[in-house]
């Protein structure tokens, strides 16, 4: 079992069901949206549990006969959980804008700018990749705001 293919799934399940307005998310709801063993369920959804900081809120329903952990009543995804997810605003924003300097990059005619075009997005996509989500964020925060 990996991070990629059953942790992360189902933390953007989620933050997805949060955000389309369910109140208490249950393992069976989430094992129905992706169509996953409940097992593997189950077992990602006790490894997220134990994250800090932390991805939600839960209910641990685990009793004293459990042979592992149990949870339900998973509500509250975190800012940390939507960032990982890939649904945080600076992080939508700034992909948005590296993606921006890709195109502009691919449909430029004159070499010398989709050269810089080409730098910039590989730039903001590596080590300025924290200024840009900085920069995002303040944007972001700003235009919610308004």
């Amino acid at each position: 079992m990996t991070w990629k293919d059953h942790d992360l799934p189902v933390l953007k399940a989620i933050v997805q069901m949060a955000d389309e307005g369910a109140v208490l998310i249950q393992p069976h709801q989430i094992v129905e949206r992706l169509g996953m063993d409940p097992e593997d369920v189950r077992r990602s959804l006790a490894a997220l549990a134990g994250e800090r900081p932390p991805f939600f809120q839960f209910t641990d329903v685990t009793g004293s006969d459990s042979q592992s952990r149990e949870i339900d009543g998973i509500h509250s995804p975190t800012g940390e959980a939507r960032r990982i997810a890939g649904v945080w605003p600076a992080e939508i924003l700034a992909r948005k804008i590296v993606a921006g300097f890709e195109a502009a990059a691919e449909t430029e005619s004159d070499e010398e700018k989709r050269i810089k075009l080409k730098e910039t997005a590989q730039f903001l996509s590596g080590a300025g990749w924290p200024v840009l989500i900085g920069a995002a964020g303040n944007a972001a925060s700003t235009v919610t705001k308004l």
